[in-house]
């Protein structure tokens, strides 16, 4: 079982709008987000949705299991720990995938090279050199995230356990945060 995790509860306050619903070639970013998860292997979807957008972000994304967030402002970890809850429930989970909404252009094959066993800790796509998401991880490393202190960051607390793979996917790297991105990437408003 490989459960694909997509992080969508932050207020995208930078952009104006949730991140979740701008739209690239007429289809949402969650949606891209999901499909993405689901040809790159994913048996199981979760979208971590948070207040006060949440029922306006899944609307439409058939085949997910969602998972609330009620304090997405506690940060990242916090929305990926609620995705957490739901992929640990499986008693033959294999792997998590975690992504990010503002990734929209990730291709499936560089989804299923970063879960591909063995797994071992985290592995991360890397693009021209820089890092990017989705992250995959092990079973016993999300059993750590999921029960880590809401004091700490994912960045921490993944910092000594990742390996890189290159990939030739510039859609990892592909971070949408502000309008000027949003314009630049050829996406708009909802």
């Amino acid at each position: 079982m490989i459960v694909g995790i997509v992080l969508t509860a932050g207020r995208s306050s930078r952009l104006g709008f949730p991140k979740a619903l701008a739209k690239l070639d007429g289809e949402t970013f969650v949606t891209w987000a999901v499909r993405a998860l689901r040809e790159g292997g994913a048996d199981e979807i979760c979208v971590v949705v948070g207040p006060p957008h949440a029922s306006d972000i899944v609307a439409g994304v058939d085949h997910v299991v969602v998972a609330h967030n009620p304090e997405p402002e506690r940060g990242m970890l916090s929305s990926l720990q609620a995705g957490l809850a739901t992929a640990l429930r499986h008693a033959d989970l294999e792997a998590v995938l975690f992504s990010l909404v503002d990734h929209p252009r990730v291709r499936p094959e560089t989804l299923r090279s970063l879960w591909a066993p063995p797994l071992v800790g985290a592995r991360r796509p890397v693009y021209l050199g820089r890092g990017g998401h989705p992250v995959a991880i092990s079973v016993a490393l999300a059993r750590t995230l999921a029960a880590a202190p809401p004091t700490a960051t994912i960045r921490e607390l993944l910092a000594t356990e990742f390996e890189d793979v290159s990939v030739d996917d510039p859609g990892v790297v592909d971070d949408i945060d502000t309008p000027d991105q949003l314009d630049a990437s050829g996406a708009c408003r909802p």
